[in-house]
């Protein structure tokens, strides 16, 4: 009996103490993770994986500046749109891996001729650039501009 009083307190002050945070690294490793299969259906011009993608990703977004790109790549099946949405999206998780940190280390990466030569960013887990923003027709296109965590 005591035995289990004392379990029941040890996690009762684990919850309060530390839970959220827990809660939280689970959250933002969650939002990496969904923001990285939703890179790669673009790396893959694969509009449908895309739009699967970022319909699981708004299931587990706690993040208001994340909404709309995600709402916007989920509503489309025309991937020139997903791709213009995916930019803003980039540009907003880079904002966010960078002022909470990150689990993973990630490489900002940039593709100079995206959108008529406007240039865009993305993240990525591996450091080859595979570019979300031309898929096959110029897959190697971009440079790593930035290492970000570990």
């Amino acid at each position: 009996m005591k035995r289990a009083i004392l379990l029941i307190a040890l996690v009762a002050t684990v919850v309060a103490c530390g839970g959220s945070k827990e809660e939280k690294t689970t959250v933002k490793v969650n939002l990496v993770e969904k923001y990285l299969v939703l890179k790669d259906a673009l790396v893959a011009t694969d509009a449908t994986v895309a739009q699967k993608a970022a319909s699981d990703f708004l299931k587990v977004n706690n993040n208001d500046a994340l909404t709309a790109n995600l709402n916007a790549i989920a509503a489309s099946t025309d991937v020139a749109a997903q791709r213009q949405a995916f930019e803003g999206l980039s540009e907003s998780m880079y904002s966010i891996v960078k002022s909470e940190g990150t689990e993973t280390v990630l490489y900002k990466q940039y593709c100079p001729m995206a959108f008529g030569n406007k240039g865009a960013y993305w993240l990525a887990a591996e450091e080859e650039v595979n570019n979300p923003y031309f898929g096959d027709r110029m897959l190697r296109c971009g440079s790593v501009e930035e290492t970000i965590g570990l």
